[in-house]
């Protein structure tokens, strides 16, 4: 049998297993794999049958079981190592409660469906590409596949399969239900911490459940670890659950991407289009993968076109705005940008010692105190995807020295998680680090002052913001009290000539030089 989810030591086998698996296989790779349809258990050892205990991977069909399988076996097993010792193992099995495959049922032999006895999945069966239709096709579709392969090879990632193909009278739920899992993944709206960081684009999809067709299509942008795919995830299981829709499609642009090829190779694009056009809601992650990849970008503006057309829901997440992913195409960005263009900053402060304590109250076995926690968050960076390890953390340390740790003892044993580590700065603190570096006034880069005193400050500003948040140059120029996003794009390479000449910068007796003004706001912006 398998541990309960509520016992101490199963929740902290777990809890180690999912982030020595994610520091292996890495963050992109791991939410992409094992966050939708994928679940860990702990099955203790049972000395009657000479049994260790062992690290259950539940997946959510015999697909998905094979393809883990084949590509983090040794991940797997060295994640399962650090969490039950030497001797820990690994299984992967189907859950029969969330099984949704469409092969499952030409797959999985019914000893397997009663008993779930662990099963090692060997490799999926290749298919033979039909003959292209066209040249001209040929010739881009072998450019994208280049192009995807050239990328996961850039990011150490290996391509997910394509969804398994359907006929066209198969219910399209199932094809929904395999690539996105909100309730089962716990991302849903009433879980979504939001705070200065992220309110705007938390309200738009608020106001996405609420009147579907009129926020469309919805783009959420920002960093990695600030809430992109959890705000995606839970408003694919609003749509399910509050609005009634049957057939939501969740899925990454790189999943769209290797469908798309493979249609074009066995099932043909018709039927390939009716599987996305025929939706009720249409919600793609990491919409930047597309960039380049010509064949796609057009098959995705086709798509994004067809649908905008009645109305349906739309719903895509990048790192950047639409407009700043090069290789994507003025059609495609265009189009994304047509409904509503949200950011999403690093998560602050007050957010993250929410998220912290959140994940404390559900890890650890004694309560934690608020005024601890408020000061390890001050001590983390800005990517909600940490503060799950800090709790593990804590819940060890808890019972390692039977009561609460210091704050000492957490650094020493958060290792490089905490180490010198500060929060993301933001454009407000970005802009009063460089007013007090340069003795101005606390708003007086907004103005329209175009003297040397305030105009060479104002692009270091707009430099160091771009540098430091990543946020749009539309959004940095508009804190700055710009017309244009145009001047927050000359400030790039402005100041990196001053950096090159260490330059003067500013006027009068405040006056510094390129690297000891950024040396000067860099320290202030650490000290908080």
């Amino acid at each position: 049998m398998s541990a309960s989810q509520g016992s101490i030591e199963a929740q902290e086998a777990i809890g180690l297993f999912t982030e020595a698996l994610r520091q292996r296989v890495g963050d992109d790779r791991f939410r992409l794999w094992f966050t939708h349809g994928v679940r860990f258990d702990l099955r203790q050892a049972d000395e009657a049958v000479d049994r260790p205990a062992e690290i259950m991977v539940w997946a959510s069909g015999p697909f998905a079981a094979k393809r883990i399988a084949k590509n983090f076996a040794g991940e797997l097993r060295a994640a399962a190592m650090l969490a039950l010792g030497d001797g820990g193992t690994f299984a992967i099995d189907i859950d029969a409660t969330t099984c949704t495959d469409s092969t499952s049922h030409a797959d999985t032999d019914s000893s397997e469906s009663i008993d779930h006895q662990p099963r090692r999945a060997g490799p999926a069966p290749t298919r033979r590409p039909r003959r292209k239709s066209t040249r001209s096709l040929a010739r881009l579709l072998d450019d994208d596949a280049s192009a995807t392969k050239s990328t996961s090879k850039s990011t150490g990632a290996r391509h997910p399969a394509p969804p398994a193909h359907r006929s066209d009278d198969e219910s399209q739920t199932d094809f929904d239900d395999q690539n996105g899992h909100g309730t089962l993944a716990g991302r849903t709206m009433d879980s979504f911490v939001t705070g200065e960081c992220n309110e705007f684009a938390y309200s738009a999809a608020t106001m996405a459940v609420a009147t579907p067709q009129v926020a469309t299509p919805l783009f959420l942008h920002g960093p990695t670890g600030t809430g992109k795919t959890h705000l995606m995830t839970a408003l694919a299981d609003a749509f399910r659950s509050r609005r009634r829709m049957r057939r939501v499609v969740l899925l990454s642009a790189e999943q769209f991407t290797n469908d798309f090829l493979a249609s074009v190779g066995t099932t043909g694009l018709p039927a390939f289009r009716k599987r996305y056009r025929n939706v009720d809601a249409l919600l793609i992650d990491d919409v930047q993968f597309l960039a380049t990849k010509t064949a796609t970008l057009r098959e995705m503006l086709y798509t994004v076109e067809s649908l905008s057309g009645t109305g349906t829901p739309l719903v895509f997440t990048a790192n950047m705005p639409p407009a700043e992913i090069q290789g994507l195409t003025g059609e495609v960005a265009g189009r994304m940008s047509s409904g509503l263009v949200c950011p999403l900053m690093p998560i602050d402060t007050e957010t993250r010692a929410q998220l912290l304590r959140r994940a404390t109250q559900q890890r650890c076995l004694l309560r934690c105190d608020d005024g601890l926690l408020a000061q390890v968050a001050e001590r983390l960076p800005g990517d909600a995807r940490g503060i799950t390890g800090v709790a593990n953390l804590i819940s060890m340390l808890q019972r390692m020295y039977r009561r609460e740790p210091t704050l000492a003892e957490i650094q020493r044993h958060g290792g490089d998680l905490m180490r010198g580590q500060t929060a993301a700065p933001t454009l407000r603190k970005i802009e009063a680090a460089v007013c007090e570096a340069f003795g101005l006034e606390r708003d007086g880069l907004r103005g329209r002052a175009q003297t040397r005193r305030v105009s060479e400050p104002r692009m270091l500003a707009m430099y160091l913001a771009r540098q430091m948040t990543g946020s749009a140059f539309t959004e940095i120029a508009r804190h700055f009290g710009r017309r244009s996003h145009t001047g927050a794009i000359a400030a790039q390479s402005k100041v990196a000539g001053w950096l090159n000449e260490n330059k003067s910068i500013g006027g009068g007796e405040s006056s510094l030089t390129a690297h000891d003004a950024i040396a000067k706001i860099e320290a202030k912006l650490r000290a908080g």
